[in-house]
Formats: structure tokens, sequence, C-alpha cells
């Protein structure tokens, strides 16, 4: 399948099977709330794109707060094709990097959530190194550097150094190549207690089918991260002689899951700072955006 714009400042890309798949869940569950559109632009600084009416704050936010299936996969550039042709939506960059950058959901099925487009936006900011606005003068949503910062602070162990990886940090000991990652898996809105027990416990089993195929949440165990429930896991790994730990729990709308493996060797130094950085770990309760 092919797709490109109408005035030819995007030549035309062909999906591959992957993303022709995503486009077909993604149009099976959208939820419709774009006001239309020029044809998708990737280039801030393409002058020659066709204009129209540019949104008022008011309609920004509303636009914002549409949903529509959480389902993303490609580059940057080539998911920017996909969203116009199915939710009617643009966005674009003239930030080489962006463009090239990969995007993946880390949402669950449109079955059991459907983000706003705003957390939509979010996530693919994160993934992408970049932040986003509106563009009023192109009327379209623009992703550029720098970085969205961390939605959370946490206080480093002694020695401990930390790496931005886009939808996680790596916080790596001087005694090990790797030691804890914090990942972020997006933010939900609007969540019935029922809804956030299945968002945590989806959260949780991402990572812990990796670790232990056969564990399931009556293997896990409630305990208290920044003053919220959250589901903790812990087994051995199945490489070698190594342990594996993780908390996933919702704070300020945010689902984040901590991870740490490391050896035998190294557990009473690694567990002991990762407790202390998990104890420190307090997740930004942050307003919805507002344009």
């Amino acid at each position: 399948m092919k797709c490109s714009n109408t005035d030819g400042h995007i030549r035309a890309r062909v999906f591959p099977f992957s993303i022709c798949l995503v486009l077909t869940l993604l149009n099976a569950g959208r939820v419709d709330g774009s006001p239309n559109k020029p044809p998708a632009i990737q280039k801030a600084s393409d002058s020659s794109a066709p204009k129209s009416k540019s949104l008022s704050p008011s309609e920004q936010q509303k636009f914002l707060e549409t949903r529509l299936p959480g389902a993303m996969i490609g580059s940057f550039g080539a998911f920017s094709s996909l969203l116009y042709a199915v939710d009617n939506t643009i966005i674009g960059t003239d930030d080489k990097d962006v463009l090239k950058a990969e995007v993946r959901t880390m949402y669950p099925p449109k079955e059991v959530y459907m983000p706003t487009h705003a957390e939509l936006f979010d996530m693919i900011a994160r993934q992408t190194g970049s932040s986003f606005s509106y563009e009023p003068k192109r009327n379209y949503w623009h992703f550029r550097v720098p970085p969205m910062p961390l939605p959370y602070t946490i206080t480093k162990a002694p020695g401990w150094i930390e790496e931005n990886r886009g939808d996680y940090v790596a916080y790596i000991p001087s005694i090990a190549p790797v030691g804890m990652d914090i990942y972020m898996m997006g933010k939900y809105s609007a969540l019935s207690p029922a809804q956030e027990k299945e968002i945590r416990e989806f959260g949780a089993k991402m990572f812990s089918r990796h670790i232990a195929p056969k564990a399931t949440v009556n293997d896990m165990k409630f305990v208290t991260v920044d003053g919220t429930s959250a589901l903790y896991f812990a087994a051995p790994a199945p490489q070698g002689d190594r342990l594996w730990r993780q908390w996933a729990f919702l704070k300020g709308g945010e689902l984040y899951v901590i991870v740490s493996c490391y050896g035998k060797d190294q557990k009473e130094q690694i567990e002991r700072d990762v407790d202390l950085m998990v104890s420190t770990f307090h997740g930004n309760d942050a307003a919805p955006k507002k344009f």
C-alpha cells in the first residue's frame, strides 16, 4: 500500500504488512474528533503546504480530549502518514532525528483502553525525544526538541548514573552494566477502580511474562510506592545466576514499571540501593496540558 500527500512534498511510502495491520486496527476503532486538515506534512519549514483554518485554544483542547486506538508502529515519519490516513490528524517535525525515530505502542488493546490524542502524542514525544505543541500557522501538531521533562523525581543512590533513553530511564551502578530501569508506559485518564486494576496488571504482566511465563498476578504482592498500590514481583531471571524484581503502578495518571536485574553476587548492594531509590520515587501530579 502507498500513501502520499496530494501536493507532492512527501514521496510515496510503501508500508510493510505490520504497518497495514496497525492501520486496520486504528481504522476499526477510530473515534472521530479531528477537524478537517490539509494532507500530512513532516517538515515544518515547508511553506508551500496548503493552508486551512487554525484551531482556537478551545478547539485544540477538545481535539486533544478525543480518543483513538493506541496502536502505533514504525518511524515517526511513517506513522505520521498512517495517522493522517486513518484519523485525519496531522503531526510533523523539522528534526531529522525525530523523523527517523521509531515509535511503538505501550497501550493495551482498544477493547481495554483508548488513549486521548494528548496521551498518544505524549507517548510519541517521549519515545522520539521531543515535545509537542500546536502550530497555528500551519494547522498541525509540531514535535520538536528539547524532550519533555521527566514526569517524576528520584534520588539516585551514591555512585549510580542516570541515562534518559526515551520511554525509559536507565539507572546504572558502578559495579554492574545494568541495575534499574524506570519505564513510562503511557498516560491514562478517567479510569474506574476496576480499570486501574486491569491497567496495573497489564503493565506488570508485560514484563513478568518474559521472566516467568507461568507466573500470574497471584504470584505478585501489593506494596506501596509513592503512596499508591504497586504490584511487586520477584523471580530468578532466565539467564544465568541473575535475579529480577519489578514494581508496576499508576501515579499521576502515568503507568510506571520499575525493573531491576542483577547478579546473585551483587544482590546485597543492588537491592539495598534500588530499595532506597524506589522509596524516594515521586510521580508528578500534573494537570492535563492546556493549549
